[in-house]
């Protein structure tokens, strides 16, 4: 049986929830998505939706699902990984991004959600676990230390305009605004979000936050003492997500958004009846939030499609690249028209 199809028999399986009323929100909605308070992003790694399971994932299929917008047909972009981080903040990728190439030799000056942020006034910042200093590049850790860093999944580094002073891409010259950004969720001792809780039990996070763990951390490798790549992502899902649902930055228009960078197999594209950027796995895909109205939803989106969501929840009508054309997540809303 494919993995495609083992998928949709799992999901056979999970309970149709009751639809749960949130409270309406009164702000101007965009393409039906309602304007966002702030916004955390959580990305893990390499994991298709049919290899889920209530042993490796109980929060993800207990807690997650149940109280959030849970999509079921949901598609990573491509294979390999820096090509998704790319697609999700800028709507498309290059070949040496598909091919996980390291920033100094491949890197754009493209438009881009962090971009599209400064110019809406919105305030943001990437958090990547085990980073030791702002917006590094090499990378770092390793897996017996718990703090293994790479720079294949911080995509900022490989925006010429987010990262280089005065839009030119350096591996010297950083600017301003990557320093006060692209920063780490803690120090380089094991798994350590230190700083991020501080800022999320203080209130100060910015307004959009995406959320890179490590890699013990993000479900890429298996690390001890836990030894298995699923059950360490949900566990830091377990962890953290109670922590930003604590914020008072999260409040009543606050969105958590888990997904996948990929998952395993072939996309719709390859049947030729898709646009492209549905080629890397049907990932999991939720959205908690006061903002949601917690169900299954079958719809089909990809990266793409959560870029303009993200875009349409800031306000944003310029959609870039492949978001333009992206079908926008707008039917999980409470009283959506």
């Amino acid at each position: 049986m494919s993995r495609r199809f083992r998928a949709f028999a799992f999901l056979a399986l999970v309970p149709t929830f009751a639809s749960i009323t949130s409270p309406a929100h009164a702000a101007t909605r965009v393409e039906g998505v309602p304007a966002f308070g702030h916004v955390f992003v959580i990305v893990g790694e390499n994991t298709s939706l049919s290899d889920l399971n209530k042993t490796n994932a109980p929060f993800e299929l207990g807690t997650l699902m149940r109280n959030s917008a849970w999509l079921t047909n949901y598609w990573a972009a491509s294979h390999y990984s820096t090509s998704n981080y790319v697609a999700m903040t800028s709507g498309q990728y290059i070949p040496c991004e598909q091919a996980d190439a390291a920033p100094a030799v491949c890197n754009q000056d493209v438009p881009n959600l962090f971009n599209q942020l400064d110019t809406a006034g919105v305030s943001w910042q990437e958090w990547n676990e085990s980073m030791p200093a702002q917006c590094y590049l090499p990378n770092a850790g390793s897996d017996k230390d718990l703090n293994k860093y790479r720079v294949k999944h911080n995509p900022a580094m490989y925006y010429a305009g987010v990262e280089g002073d005065g839009g030119v891409w350096s591996a010297t010259d950083l600017s301003a605004e990557c320093l006060a950004n692209v920063i780490a969720t803690g120090g380089t001792g094991p798994n350590d979000t230190s700083a991020m809780d501080a800022a999320l039990a203080a209130g100060t996070v910015g307004r959009f936050n995406y959320i890179v763990p490590n890699e013990c951390e993000d479900g890429h490798d298996n690390c001890k003492p836990i030894g298995n790549n699923i059950e360490q992502f949900d566990a830091f899902l377990a962890r953290e997500i109670p922590k930003i649902q604590a914020s008072p930055a999260f409040g009543t228009d606050g969105v958590i958004i888990v997904t996948y960078d990929e998952g395993q197999g072939q996309g719709p594209n390859y049947a030729d009846n898709q646009p492209p950027g549905f080629g890397g796995g049907n990932v999991a895909f939720a959205v908690m939030s006061p903002l949601v109205q917690p169900s299954l939803y079958g719809g089909l989106h990809n990266h793409y499609g959560l870029l303009r969501t993200l875009e349409d929840g800031f306000g944003i009508t310029d959609h870039i690249a492949g978001a333009g054309d992206a079908s926008v997540i707008n039917e999980i809303w409470s009283q959506a028209p």
